[in-house]
C-alpha cells in the first residue's frame, strides 16, 4: 500500500474523531464514565483494577492513566485519552477499507459514519477493539498465512485486557471466520496453523497473565467476572428487546416516535444481517466472501445490545454492521446515504443536542478542572456535599448505588471495594461493605432507593438489605439537602468493639435479603 494511503486514512481519522471529541468535551458526566475515571485515579495513586476496586479490565487504566501522567487526572484529559484510542484503530479499520479496494468516498464515509456512532464518548475502547479484531480477521481472510493468523489470534488475546465481554465476542468470531475459511477451503487447519494460532493467543495474553500474577487479582476477577455472573444468570440489567412489531419498551419512549421505531428496525437488522452475510458467503463465496470477517463479529457483538436493549448499548454494537453495510454497498451514493442515517440515528442522543432542546435543565460546573454541562439537580447535589465535606479528609463519604462519578468529582476515595452497587448482593458482599464504612469513618452517605429501570427488587433497600438497614440505624436524613437522593449524616460513633457481623446482627431486618448465593 501507498504512502498516500495510509497518510489520507489518518487523516480522515483524526477530523472525524476531533471533531467528535470537540462536540462531547463539555457533556454531562454520567456514572458509567465516572466508572471509568474513578479506576484512573485509583491506578494513579498504586491501587490496582479488581484486587482494590470494582473496575473494568486494567488495559483501560494502562492506556488512560499513562495519559494522565503527562496530562494529568482532569476529566479532558480522560475523553481525549478515550478518543484516541478509538483514532488509532480507526486508522487501522480504514486502511484495511482501503486494502480491500473500496474507494476513498467510500472509505471517507464509513470514516464518519464509524465515529459518529462511537456512542457514548466512555466506550471508545468497546468501539476502538471491535474496529481492530475486524481489522485483523480481514487481514487473515485476505492473506491467510501463519503470521495473519497470529496476529488475529494475538487481538483477542489482547482484548482480554480490555474487557472480558469483548474477549468472548472475538474468539468466538475469529472461529466462525476459521470454520467458514475452512469450509469454502480458503484456509487449511493444520498443525501449523494450530500452532500459529496457539502462539498469538498466548502473545496476547500476556499482559493479562502479567496483571494474574498480582495477589488478589485473578480471584476477584474469577468472581466478579465469571462466578458473579453465572449465578446471576445475566451479563447485564436485561431490558425488553425493543422488536419493532411491539410497542415500544421503556427505554426508547424518551425518543420520538420515528426514532423509536427507527431502533427497532435497527436492532432487528443487527440480529439479522450478519446471519444473511454468513450464508450469503458460503453459498456464493465468490461474490461475499469478503463478508465474513464483519458479519462474525457482528452477530456475536450483537448479544450486548440484546443484554441491556437501550440506545447507548444499541449503538455501542453498531460498528461492525457499519462496516459490514460499508461492504456490501461500496458505492459513495449508498455509502452516503448509509451515513446520513447513522447521523439521524445518533443525532438526538448527543449531549449538545439535549442541551440545546432544553438550555435551562443545564448549568456550567468545573469537574475535573474541566467546566462541563450538569442538570441543575446534579449540580445542587453536588454543591451541598462540597459544604458537607469542609475539613474532612479520608474516605468521609458512602455513594450508592449509581454515584461512582461523585467519587471522582469529588476526589474521594471510597470506603467501600463496590462503587457501583447495582445488583443484588450476598450476606458476605454486604458485610464486606459495611466493614469498609465503619472502618473509613464515613461521615456522610449519599443514597438513592429509588427503583432502578422501574424494578422495585433493584431498589438498593432490596438489594443491599443489611447495608440499608445499617445506614437507618447509624445515620440521619439531612434535612437541608436538595431534593433528589437522600443526603445522610452519622449522627454516632461507632462501637469500637463489636464485629461488623454482629453490627449486622442488632440491625432491624425491615426487608428481604435478596442474594445471588442463595
Amino acid at each position: 500500500m501507498a504512502a498516500g494511503d495510509v497518510f489520507g486514512c489518518l487523516g480522515l481519522a483524526g477530523i472525524a474523531t476531533s471533531v467528535m471529541l470537540w462536540s462531547r468535551m463539555r457533556a454531562p458526566l454520567g456514572a458509567d464514565e465516572g466508572y471509568l475515571w474513578y479506576g484512573v485515579q485509583q491506578w494513579l495513586k498504586g491501587r490496582m483494577p479488581h484486587r482494590d476496586f470494582r473496575s473494568y479490565e486494567p488495559g483501560r487504566y494502562l492506556w488512560s492513566g499513562g495519559f494522565a501522567r503527562v496530562f494529568g487526572d482532569g476529566l479532558l484529559a480522560l475523553r481525549a485519552s478515550t478518543h484516541l484510542f478509538f483514532a488509532c484503530a480507526l486508522v487501522a479499520a480504514l486502511v484495511m477499507l482501503r486494502r480491500a479496494g473500496i474507494d476513498w468516498w467510500t472509505v471517507g464515509c464509513a470514516a464518519v459514519g464509524l465515529t459518529v456512532l462511537s456512542h457514548p464518548q466512555h466506550k471508545q475502547f468497546e468501539h476502538g477493539a471491535m474496529l481492530l479484531s475486524w481489522t485483523a480477521n480481514l487481514a487473515l481472510w485476505m492473506h491467510p498465512s501463519a503470521w495473519t493468523l497470529g496476529a488475529a489470534a494475538a487481538t483477542v488475546g489482547l482484548s482480554l485486557f480490555l474487557g472480558f465481554n469483548l474477549f468472548l465476542y472475538f474468539g468466538a468470531a475469529l472461529l466462525l471466520t476459521l470454520v467458514v475459511a475452512a469450509a469454502i477451503g480458503l484456509v487449511a487447519l493444520e498443525p501449523q496453523t494450530l500452532s500459529a494460532l496457539v502462539a498469538g493467543a498466548l502473545l496476547g495474553l500476556f499482559p493479562f497473565a502479567c496483571m494474574a500474577c498480582v495477589p488478589g487479582f485473578a480471584r476477584n476477577f474469577h468472581r466478579r467476572r465469571v462466578a458473579t455472573v453465572l449465578a446471576r444468570g445475566e451479563s447485564n440489567l436485561a431490558l425488553p428487546l425493543p422488536w419493532p412489531w411491539r410497542e415500544a419498551p421503556r427505554q426508547l419512549r424518551s425518543l420520538d416516535p420515528a426514532h423509536r421505531r427507527a431502533f427497532g428496525w435497527v436492532f432487528l437488522a443487527m440480529m439479522a444481517l450478519p446471519l444473511v452475510a454468513l450464508v450469503a458467503a458460503v453459498l456464493d463465496p465468490a461474490r461475499y466472501a469478503m463478508l465474513v470477517p464483519a458479519a462474525a463479529l457482528a452477530l456475536f457483538v450483537s448479544h450486548h445490545a440484546a443484554s441491556r436493549a437501550d440506545p447507548p448499548h444499541i449503538t455501542q454494537a453498531l460498528g461492525p454492521v457499519c462496516l459490514l453495510s460499508i461492504q456490501l454497498c461500496a458505492q459513495p451514493a449508498a455509502a452516503f446515504v448509509l451515513v446520513a442515517l447513522a447521523l439521524w440515528l445518533v443525532w438526538p442522543l448527543q449531549p449538545a443536542v439535549q442541551r440545546h432542546r432544553n438550555p435551562d435543565a443545564f448549568v456550567r460546573r468545573l469537574a475535573g478542572g474541566w467546566s462541563i454541562d450538569d442538570s441543575r439537580a446534579e449540580a445542587a447535589l453536588l454543591d451541598h456535599l462540597g459544604h458537607l465535606s469542609a475539613g474532612r479528609q479520608g474516605a468521609w463519604l458512602f455513594a450508592a448505588p449509581a454515584f461512582p462519578a461523585v467519587y471522582a468529582r469529588m476526589g474521594v476515595d471510597a470506603p467501600v471495594y463496590d462503587i457501583f452497587p447495582l445488583y443484588p448482593a450476598s450476606r458476605q458482599a454486604q458485610c464486606d461493605m459495611i466493614d469498609g464504612i465503619v472502618r473509613a469513618q464515613a461521615r456522610v452517605a449519599l443514597v438513592s432507593d429509588g427503583p432502578v429501570d422501574g424494578r422495585d427488587d433493584l431498589r438498593f433497600s432490596q438489594t443491599h438489605p443489611q447495608v440499608w438497614a445499617y445506614l437507618r440505624e447509624h445515620f440521619t436524613v439531612d434535612v437541608g439537602a436538595p431534593p433528589g437522593a437522600r443526603i445522610l449524616v452519622r449522627t454516632e460513633c461507632q462501637p469500637s468493639d463489636g464485629s461488623t457481623v454482629e453490627m449486622i446482627e442488632a440491625a432491624p431486618r425491615r426487608l428481604p435479603v435478596r442474594s445471588v448465593d442463595e
